[in-house]
């Protein structure tokens, strides 16, 4: 017979049980939401597929695009399918395993391990990525502007380098193994990545939004509707970088409050779960967002195209009424340029634009 020194005391069992409830029950609800948001992310998916092949593989930019969304899709499964194994290891170690119950904690974590280091590095490189896919889209709305497009290639571009330099050095401390204490800056690399991410996207949004009250003013005197395509476009991809920087915010937000203030048993632990969840499809979900909208034709420089293109005034052959005004009248057609900001807008007036 087992003297009573040999046994865990039956509160002391219990109050592990709860706390391993807890646990898991945070582990399935994060798996359900990564689920719901994964799910989401494979209807953009599809629809990116869709617009690459509706405007054809024919130059380097679109098979690049077509490489990017291809792999931040493939990565977000696989963070999705390392977060569904993780969580059904945490249940198989803490309830399955024939190992006395204080030490199964131990058990599952080693376990763990061997895939957080992978999963911090494609979360990363999904950032790094997706940030890129964000800073070429500003780009290319300013492309007819030299001057102010290498002010907005530079703003962001620093910021995704300091983004891309951190990830590395949260990504090489994550999988380090060695005895050797790590340096400072591994405790801080992730959140500053993280940090770095969200001012490049909100940057880059501050740009977009310019451009959008810059297009507004010009078209306006052109008569058009106030609801145009390429207007639309900008409002779509100004208010979608807006809630993204917002949501990317809130992962650094989450970061702090998970390490000082929330516990299993707080019911904030739900919250910090689905934005936790929500922040590893995040990476890919947004980029792959925008480059729908660019490749469904909702894109501003193919209205500016349009805009561009000089007005022909054929002659009328009768020679007669408003329709021989511009020189019609001598018999050839007359090109009517409005390229010229004179034309629609008075320079002195709107010297930005």
């Amino acid at each position: 017979m087992s003297s009573k020194s040999d046994q865990t005391p039956l509160a002391a069992v219990l109050e592990e049980l709860v706390s391993v409830g807890f646990f898991l029950q945070h582990a399935v609800a994060g798996t359900i939401a990564q689920t719901i948001f994964f799910s989401a992310y494979g209807i953009f998916f599809a629809l990116a597929l869709y617009s690459i092949f509706r405007k054809g593989l024919k130059s380097r930019a679109a098979i690049i695009m077509l490489l990017v969304v291809v792999y931040l899709y493939v990565a977000s499964a696989a963070q999705w399918a390392m977060n569904a194994w993780v969580t059904l290891t945490k249940i198989h170690g803490f309830l399955m395993v024939d190992i006395p119950f204080p030490d199964r904690a131990e058990l599952a974590e080693a376990a763990i391990l061997k895939v957080v280091g992978v999963q911090e590095a494609i979360f990363d490189f999904n950032m790094a990525v997706g940030d890129s896919v964000v800073v070429w889209r500003t780009w290319a709305v300013y492309q007819h502007r030299a001057q102010r497009r290498i002010l907005v290639i530079l703003v962001p571009g620093a910021l995704l380098l300091l983004t891309f330099i951190f990830s590395v050095i949260d990504t090489a401390c994550s999988n380090y193994d060695g005895a050797a204490p790590l340096p400072g800056i591994c405790y801080e690399a992730g959140w500053i990545a993280w940090g770095l991410s969200a001012a490049t996207n909100l940057t880059c949004t501050i740009f977009i939004g310019l451009k959008a009250r810059q297009h507004r003013k010009i078209t306006r005197p052109l008569g058009k509707p106030s609801r145009m395509s390429g207007e639309k476009a900008l409002s779509i991809l100004f208010d979608s970088g807006f809630i993204y920087s917002l949501l990317w915010l809130s992962q650094v937000i989450s970061f702090f409050a998970s390490a000082q203030i929330i516990t299993l048993t707080s019911p904030a632990v739900y919250l910090w779960g689905v934005i936790s969840a929500m922040g590893n499809q995040m990476a890919g979900f947004y980029p792959t967002l925008v480059i729908v909208i660019v490749n469904l034709r909702r894109t501003i420089w193919e209205e500016e195209e349009e805009l561009t293109r000089p007005l022909r005034w054929t002659p009328n052959a009768k020679r007669s009424g408003m329709t021989d005004t511009f020189g019609s009248q001598r018999g050839d057609d007359t090109v009517f340029d409005i390229t010229s900001d004179k034309t629609f807008v008075d320079a002195s007036k709107h010297p930005r634009v």
